[in-house]
């Protein structure tokens, strides 16, 4: 992911976890992408056994019961950059044994070298400013034979967002994901062994260009810019919306994402 280019680097996971932190009580009730996207990860869980489970980027725990059922780890962290989501994460799993609950940053993970069996992460990675450097991290804290289990943002995701925005100025308003070519070389540049990779687009449909956005903010995923909606003008965000809303179709206001799943073993 590039970092916006108006935002010190410095100050963008700061804003990333108050972001997070804000939508950790929306987050449930707007993140219909990511269960899709949740559900077709889960299904590529390799079956060997696992001692030790990290869920990279776990928001409100909605993968923490299905890695605990398959796995049965001794351990299952639960790590996320916020406070917030930890906290819903921790109420969602209060049914659940050996579950540990850590706010760190996925590019500086406090664990040992080879102490994690296998890394599962679901539409996290996205938000990480250099992903060489975090899939050497990865590698770094997984066991020989353990497995990366993720699925990111790709390239050209949420193209109509950008459709709507040319239309009025040329600013970049959506995130520059990395492509799928440059994501998997950053991959096998660590060390790992790819076992399977898949793009898949991923279309959403919605009633109004509103609701599409809200399911981007009320997740904590808008962009993090100078010129975001809450300090845009009123006249500006309207005309945008006006243009987004010229896209719908008989199916409801588009919003389409590409998703890489990606499975790799040490």
């Amino acid at each position: 992911m590039l970092i916006p280019h108006d935002l010190p680097a410095f100050g963008y996971k700061k804003q990333l976890a108050r972001r997070f932190d804000r939508a950790s009580q929306s987050y449930d009730s707007y993140a219909e992408f990511q269960r899709i996207v949740l559900e077709r990860l889960l299904s590529l869980l390799p079956t060997q056994p696992a001692d030790v489970v990290v869920d990279l980027g776990t928001g409100t725990g909605q993968a923490l019961a299905s890695l605990s059922s398959v796995f049965q780890p001794t351990s299952c962290v639960a790590l996320d950059l916020s406070a917030q989501m930890l906290s819903v994460a921790r109420t969602r799993s209060s049914s659940l044994e050996n579950i540990q609950f850590v706010c760190a940053d996925a590019e500086q993970l406090p664990f040992q070298s080879s102490s994690c069996d296998v890394v599962f992460s679901s539409l996290a990675i996205q938000w990480c400013l250099a992903p060489e450097a975090l899939f050497e991290e990865l590698y770094r804290v997984t066991k020989p034979g353990g497995y990366v289990i993720f699925s990111t943002l790709s390239q050209d995701s949420m193209p109509e967002i950008r459709q709507a925005w040319s239309a009025l100025d040329d600013k970049e308003h959506v995130h520059q994901y990395i492509s799928i070519a440059a994501l998997l070389e950053c991959v096998s540049a660590s060390g790992w062994r790819i076992s399977s990779a898949e793009l898949s687009r991923v279309p959403m449909w919605f009633a109004s260009a509103e609701e599409a956005i809200d399911s981007l903010k009320k997740v904590g995923a808008s962009l993090i810019t100078s010129d975001s909606p809450s300090t845009m003008s009123p006249s500006v965000w309207k005309c945008f919306l006006h243009e987004y809303s010229k896209q719908k179709t008989d199916l409801g206001i588009p919003l389409s994402y590409q998703v890489a799943f990606v499975v790799a073993q040490k």
